[in-house]
Formats: structure tokens, C-alpha cells, sequence
């Protein structure tokens, strides 16, 4: 019989805790409103996250990172139908299509960040299925992850958030540089990754697509970038809506302008008659 409840009673930590504890292997699934995830372990270590807006199959997030060529995906997908034991994370080493500890370092960033998210959750029912296991086709690690750095990582996120989210509401927002920075700003020094962030800074991207050019977490992009602001280096703004568009291609706020020209020239024509 599944373990249920609700996370308001208990919450992610406490329960990563229990199964940490107990040597569990399984499945805790998660959900609310329209958002489902799916933590599995492995006698108490986290082997996978999946989560419903995410991408769930380990060669699809290769490729989109960079990390495998499309042909190279097909390869390591025919490989596994033919052996159907062994997950595709560990074909692609016996392949030699990616290197072990570059491969564990890919799927443990994208796995830990999908796990961080979820502390954020205060509502939410959770349920965990004794002995369930992902799909061979998943991000499956090749080291499973001891859940104590999980859940100090977490719960420090959590608060680190709360800061954030009062000057940056939305990786929705537009990060620009102001005209004239502060004092604050002359003589500051930047480390590497706050130079691919900086870097890609132009007032049009949004944080959001920042940390998909980067390949960065959201979290670790808005981190940056309220030390930027802090720091009087940029500001950060609302997108702004797109503007409709005419069939002519023209930009849909230029009619008013057509038609006032329109009006004013035959106002003109009238005063001279």
C-alpha cells in the first residue's frame, strides 16, 4: 500500500529524511494543480527527478545541451532496445559517446536543480511507491546522490529566494545595464560565471532565456544577477508586450498615426475651401 499525503503535513525534507533513513527504494510522486514530479531512489539515494514541463529521457537533454549529436542519441536508443537491461546513461559510457564523470556531472546538475524547485512547494500531495523504478530511457545518474546535500542545498535556497524575489520577481524580467553605474560598481571583480551571465546581457533576453543560453540553472542566473543589481551594475524590467502587427507588416500602434495624418489633411483641405 502507497504512503500518501499532503506536503502542507509533511514536508519534502522531512520526507527525503525518511527515506533517507529507511533505505527506501521507490518512487515519491508529487503534484499540484497542473504540476506533477517523480523523485526515484535507490536504497535511499535520489538515481532520478522528472518533472512534467521537463525533459524526461537522458538523450533528448544531451542533445539539447550539447553534449550528443542527434545521430549519436538514435545510436545509444538502438543500443539499449537491444539490451534491454541496462538504462541508456550506461550505454552511452560502454559506447564511449560520453565520458562517465562527464555524463554524472550533467544529469546530477539538471537532477539536483529539478529537485530544488520542489522545496519551493507548499501545497501538494505526495504519494511513494515501494520498489517502483524509472523508465531505462531517463536521466537515470550512474552515482546515486545521498539526499543530506539535497536538503541542506534546498532549505538554503529557500531562504536565498525570498531575498531575490524582492527585486526579481520573474525570470520573466528584461535584464539591461544602466547609463551610469554606481560607485559600487567601479573595481568590481567578476568570476567566471558571472562573466558568461554578464556577457549575455544586452536588455532584450530575459532571465529565463539567459540561463538556457548559459546552461545555467534560473536559480544560479538571478543569484548573479541581484548581485549586479546590488551591486548598481543593471537594472531589471518587465518584457514588454509584443507589438500587433498590420497585414502591411507594419507595427499595429502606427495606425492611429496613419489615420490622425489622414484627418489632419483633410481638415487642412477644408479650411482652404
Amino acid at each position: 500500500m502507497p504512503l500518501v499525503g499532503n506536503i502542507r503535513d509533511f514536508g519534502l525534507s522531512d520526507f527525503l529524511y525518511l527515506v533517507d533513513r529507511g533505505y527506501k527504494t521507490g518512487c515519491l510522486h508529487l503534484s499540484r494543480a497542473d504540476e506533477m514530479a517523480s523523485l526515484y531512489f535507490d536504497k535511499g539515494k535520489l538515481i532520478t527527478a522528472i518533472r512534467k514541463d521537463d525533459i524526461a529521457i537522458v538523450t533528448d537533454l544531451l542533445v539539447r545541451k550539447g553534449k550528443l549529436t542527434p545521430i549519436q542519441a538514435a545510436q545509444a536508443t538502438q543500443a539499449q532496445r537491444n539490451d534491454s537491461g541496462a538504462s541508456v546513461s550506461q550505454i552511452l559510457v560502454n559506447l564511449n559517446l560520453i565520458g562517465r564523470d562527464e555524463l554524472q556531472r550533467v544529469l546530477q546538475q539538471h537532477i539536483e536543480e529539478s529537485v530544488y524547485l520542489l522545496f519551493g512547494w507548499s501545497e501538494g500531495e505526495f504519494r511513494f511507491e515501494q520498489g517502483q523504478r524509472p523508465e531505462l530511457t531517463a536521466p537515470i545518474l550512474l552515482t546515486p546522490v545521498p539526499v543530506e546535500h539535497l536538503i541542506m542545498e534546498g532549505v538554503r535556497r529557500i531562504d536565498e529566494w525570498g531575498r531575490i524575489k524582492d527585486r526579481i520577481p520573474s525570470t520573466d524580467m528584461v535584464v539591461k545595464f544602466i547609463e551610469q553605474p554606481t560607485e559600487r560598481a567601479k573595481g568590481i571583480n567578476l568570476a567566471a560565471e558571472e562573466w558568461r551571465v554578464f556577457a549575455r546581457i544586452n536588455g532584450k533576453d530575459t532571465l529565463a532565456e539567459i540561463a538556457h543560453k548559459t546552461n545555467m540553472s534560473d536559480f544560479d542566473v538571478c543569484r548573479i544577477v541581484y548581485g549586479f543589481l546590488t551591486a548598481g551594475l543593471v537594472d531589471v524590467l518587465r518584457k514588454p508586450a509584443p507589438v500587433p502587427m498590420l497585414a502591411t507588416g507594419r507595427p499595429l500602434a502606427e495606425a492611429p498615426r496613419i489615420k490622425k495624418s489622414l484627418v489632419t489633411r483633410i481638415i487642412n483641405r477644408i479650411r482652404g475651401m
